[in-house]
C-alpha cells in the first residue's frame, strides 16, 4: 500500500443515493475515478446491515461499513486489518459501539409515557406504512425494520413536541439525531465516533501511512461525520437547500442535490 491511504466516508440517502429512487447513478463517474485511484469508500449510514449490504453488491464495494448511525463498524475478515472486535459475523469482523435494540425500544417506550408526547416507532409501523414512507419496496422495508443499534421514530406533533422528545433524550445516557426521513433514539454513538474508531484502526495497521479522510453527508447525523474527517461536503437535500443545523470549520457546500452533489465534490477533489 502506498505511504497515503485516502478514505472517503458516505452517507446514502439523500448523498450518494438519489432521495426518492435511491439510485447512484449520478455519481458514477466519480465512483469510477475512486475505484481507479484505489480510494477507500466507506458507507456511513443508518441503515441496518442487511440494507447496506445489498448497496455494497450494488456498488461493488468490499470495504469495511458503519451502520445505524455508528451504532456498529463491519470490517470484512480477509480485509486484513487487525483489530479488536466484539464479533464476527458472515465473514466480518463486528466492532459494537451502540446500545442494544431492546434497551432502546423500551427507553422509547418509557420517554413516551413520561413526556405524553405522541411517538411511534419503526417497529410499530406496518410494512405498508414504511414503504409509503420512504419509497421503499417491500423487501427493502422490512429490511428497513431490522434494526440492531437504533430506534428510527417520528413524532406526531409540532417543533415544540420535537423538543421536549429530544431534550428528554438528550438529558438522558443515550442520543438522538435525525436523517432524511425518521429521528433516531440512540446509545452513546454517533457516525464520527465510529469514524474515528476505524481511522485509528487504519493508523495502527499503517502506521508510516499519511491518511486523508473525506466525508459527505446532507442531514444533522452527519455532523459528527463530518466534524471527524479532513475534507467536509454538505451536499443540498432534495429541496435544494442545505441542512442549515450542519455548522462545521472548513465545509464545503457542494453544488448539487444528493448524487449530483457528490459526484461533484469527489471530482473537484481527486479529478475525473
Amino acid at each position: 500500500m502506498n505511504n497515503e491511504i485516502k478514505i472517503v466516508f458516505t452517507d446514502l440517502d439523500g448523498t450518494l443515493l438519489d432521495h426518492s429512487t435511491y439510485s447512484h447513478s449520478e455519481a458514477e463517474k466519480a465512483l469510477k475515478s475512486l475505484r481507479e485511484k484505489g480510494v477507500h469508500l466507506v458507507l456511513c449510514s443508518s441503515k441496518s446491515r442487511d440494507e447496506i449490504l445489498i448497496y455494497r453488491d450494488k456498488l461493488s464495494n468490499n470495504e469495511p461499513f458503519i451502520l445505524e448511525n455508528g451504532g456498529a463498524i463491519y470490517i470484512p475478515e480477509k480485509y486484513g486489518l487487525e483489530c479488536e472486535f466484539d464479533r464476527t459475523d458472515n465473514g466480518f469482523l463486528v466492532v459494537e459501539i451502540g446500545s442494544e435494540y431492546q434497551i432502546l425500544k423500551n427507553s422509547f417506550e418509557e420517554i413516551r409515557r413520561k413526556t405524553g408526547i405522541s411517538a411511534k416507532s419503526i417497529a410499530e409501523f406496518t410494512v405498508d406504512e414504511i414503504v409509503e414512507l420512504t419509497g421503499l419496496s417491500v423487501e427493502e422495508a422490512l429490511l428497513a425494520q431490522k434494526k440492531e443499534y437504533s430506534l428510527p421514530f417520528i413524532i406526531d406533533g409540532g417543533e415544540e413536541d420535537v423538543k421536549k422528545f429530544r431534550d428528554v433524550i438528550n438529558s438522558s445516557d443515550f442520543n438522538y439525531t435525525e436523517g432524511a426521513r425518521f429521528a433516531y433514539l440512540m446509545g452513546e454513538n454517533d457516525k464520527g465516533k465510529a469514524v474515528n474508531i476505524l481511522v485509528d484502526i487504519f493508523r495502527k495497521n499503517y502506521p508510516d501511512a499519511e491518511i486523508l479522510t473525506v466525508g459527505l453527508g446532507d442531514s444533522l447525523n452527519d455532523l459528527p461525520m463530518l466534524e471527524a474527517v479532513d475534507k467536509k461536503f454538505l451536499v443540498r437535500k432534495e429541496l435544494g437547500n442545505y441542512e442549515e443545523r450542519i455548522k462545521v470549520d472548513d465545509l464545503t457546500y457542494a453544488d448539487g442535490i444528493g448524487p449530483a452533489g457528490w459526484n461533484k465534490a469527489i471530482i473537484g477533489l481527486f479529478g475525473k
